[in-house]
Formats: structure tokens, C-alpha cells, sequence
């Protein structure tokens, strides 16, 4: 359903058990998925925001990827392709209780703001082959919800809005990719992007009142920053590598993202005003999909 390559990143993007006071960081914990284990494996690490203390979180899998970190900090949810078929685990701050959550195609999981319910990627229902839906299920795996079914178009990378009244995802419903948003039940579907290039990776800011993405409407992938209805875009990249994948410090002042601008798939920081660009890793690992809270 989904592969790790560029035109993956962008058509797929269409977490564990982090005591994030218990570890002692204020400015909570980065949690991503490396190669640097040195077995040609991608699993989950995390880190302070610093770019200190890495750890290694999971050992057993092929690809642990799209991790996302409960909103109490004391579970993650991600993505795994190892079986043949993509499905959803969590998994413990500590590397142990790692559990399977899904038995049915899946990705790209991401959590209720109440932390009782993930909503993902899914076509396992009535869709075409590769075109996922926005589904959702609580932890205990009951109360199963498809959020949006029609029409027969790519909706994918869905992001619970932290009031938990919405949820914006990424459509081809239009033509091209953009970003949209919803109510719960699907209505009051609103189109937040409107540009002929292809908008995803959308993340809301920790107080909901702005969005950052990955646009390549400037002639390479970059992060911009709008408020929440879509107004106000602002370009905080500008590189001809690939900027993607950001996701927002719990205080909403910094925003981390995977470049490759410096020769290999590394995690960078900066301010949510694109200020103090800094490189966090840097080796010749992948390290990719990063998650903060």
C-alpha cells in the first residue's frame, strides 16, 4: 500500500510508552524512525530535543515507520509493512509491551486528543486497490468508524484537530493534492488548499490555531506554516532538497522536519518563524518521520 520512497512520501503521508515528565524533559521527547542501528532496518529511536540521549525503542522490525505519540506522552502508535500487508502496533516507552493493533491494511495512525482512539490510512473496505479512506478505532479495538468513504479519491494522513471537534487530512478529491478539513460525522467538509502543486504532511500547531506542511508549490518540497482556515500561508524552507515531514514542539515555538539538503535523510529544527535552522542528526543513517510531544 505504501513505500518508502519520495513518491510515497508524498502519496502515503497519503508511537510506545513515553513518560515524557518522567524522563525529565521540559521540552518534551522526539521520537523518529532511524537506520542507525547499522542492520539496514528502520525502527523507532527517541531523543531530546537536543539532539541527545538516542535511544533505540524498537529492535525486531524491518520498517517501524509514521510514529506518533499518544497525547499524555505514555504511548505511540505506528506503522509497520513487515508482514506483506500494512498494520498498526504500539509500543512502550521502554521498548516492551509492544503490541499489534490492527489486522487489516492500515497506516499513518495518529491519535484522538483524549488519547482513547487512533484514526489511519485504510483501504481495506470497498475501495479500489491502493486508495485509502480515513478510518478510526478505539484502543481496545472496538467501535470500528469509517470517517469518509465518497467520493472514490485518496484521502489519507488524517490529523485529529487538538479541540477534537475536526479533522484535516489530504484529498486528490479536486484534482490534486490539497489539504482539507471536517466535522467528526464528515460534514462541513471544507478544501483549506488551493494550489496547483501538491500540498500533504499536514501537522496542527499544540493550541490548533495554525498548520504546517510540505508543499512543492516553489519548485522543490518545502514547509510552509497558515493559520487554521488555510489563509495566511508562509514559507519557512527554502532549499532545493526535500523539507517534509514536520511536527510541532508541545509549545508550538519550533517545528522539526527530515531533509535531505544535506546529502542524506536527516532530522533539522528551527523556530516556527523558519529562524535558527539547526541540524540535529547527522550521519549517514536514515533518520525520517520525526514526532515530538
Amino acid at each position: 500500500m505504501y513505500r518508502l520512497t519520495v513518491c510515497a512520501i508524498l502519496l502515503s503521508l497519503v508511537g510506545l510508552f513515553v513518560q515524557v515528565g518522567a524522563l525529565g524533559e521540559d521540552d518534551g521527547v522526539i521520537v523518529w524512525a532511524s537506520s542507525r542501528a547499522g542492520d539496514g532496518r528502520l525502527n523507532l529511536w527517541k531523543m531530546s530535543p537536543d539532539g541527545t540521549g538516542k535511544t533505540q525503542l524498537t529492535r525486531s522490525f524491518g520498517q517501524a515507520m509514521y510514529p506518533s505519540i499518544s497525547p499524555d506522552g505514555a504511548s505511540i502508535a505506528f506503522s509497520s509493512i513487515d508482514t506483506g500487508v500494512w498494520y498498526i502496533y504500539l509500543v512502550g516507552a521502554d521498548g516492551k509491551g509492544l503490541r499489534q493493533f490492527t489486522d487489516f491494511s492500515s497506516a499513518v495512525p495518529n491519535w484522538s486528543p483524549d488519547g482513547v482512539r487512533l484514526i489511519f490510512n485504510s483501504d481495506h473496505d470497498d475501495e479500489p486497490k491502493d486508495t485509502p479512506d480515513l478510518w478510526g478505532m478505539d484502543l481496545d479495538g472496538t467501535n470500528l468508524v469509517e470517517y469518509l468513504d465518497r467520493p472514490p479519491t485518496a484521502d489519507f494522513n488524517a490529523q485529529w484537530a487538538p479541540a477534537g471537534d475536526r479533522i484535516m487530512f489530504v484529498s486528490n478529491r479536486d484534482g490534486n493534492y490539497n489539504l482539507y478539513v471536517m466535522k467528526l460525522d464528515g460534514s462541513d467538509l471544507t478544501r483549506l488548499t488551493s494550489h496547483n502543486a501538491s500540498d500533504f504532511n499536514p501537522r496542527w500547531s499544540p493550541d490548533g490555531s495554525r498548520i504546517a506542511f510540505v508543499s512543492d508549490r516553489g519548485g522543490s518540497l518545502d514547509i510552509y506554516v497558515a493559520d487554521s482556515d488555510g489563509s495566511d500561508i508562509i514559507r519557512l524552507t527554502d532549499h532545493p532538497g526535500q523539507d517534509t515531514a514536520p511536527a510541532w514542539s508541545p509549545a508550538g515555538d519550533r517545528i522539526v522536519f527530515q531533509s535531505d539538503r544535506a546529502g542524506h535523510l536527516d532530522l533539522w529544527i528551527m523556530n516556527a518563524d523558519g529562524t535558527n535552522l539547526a541540524q540535529l542528526t547527522n550521519d549517514e543513517a536514515v533518520d525520517v518521520q520525526p514526532d515530538w510531544r
